[in-house]
């Protein structure tokens, strides 16, 4: 049973690093998927839930605001690397305004 600061590895090469309450990731982490994407912030119950950064390896985009259940949810900024940049809301993933 995962329970306070850990890290786990999988096979691909991702990684979480962070808090774990019940089993589940939960409180402040940091996922890191296989090909360098990776996610900062809040999570609750194995998703990012709160305010957190997603950045693109590739690319270098950059999403930073909140999130609801794995999506961009509430206020946030997405920053493109040819420097466009969307300030606003977001809505179960979607720009909303």
């Amino acid at each position: 049973m995962r329970d306070g600061f850990g890290k786990q590895k999988w096979p691909d090469g991702a990684l979480y690093e962070g808090e774990w309450i019940n089993n589940k990731a939960e409180g402040k982490g940091k996922f890191t998927h296989a090909n360098g994407d990776y996610y900062e912030g809040d999570w609750k119950d194995d998703k990012a839930n709160g305010y957190g950064i997603y950045v693109h390896n590739k690319t270098g985009a950059k999403y930073e605001g909140y999130w609801e259940q794995d999506m961009q949810h509430g206020s946030g900024i997405e920053i493109y690397s040819d420097g466009n940049r969307y300030e606003g809301m977001f809505k179960q993933g979607k720009r909303c305004g």
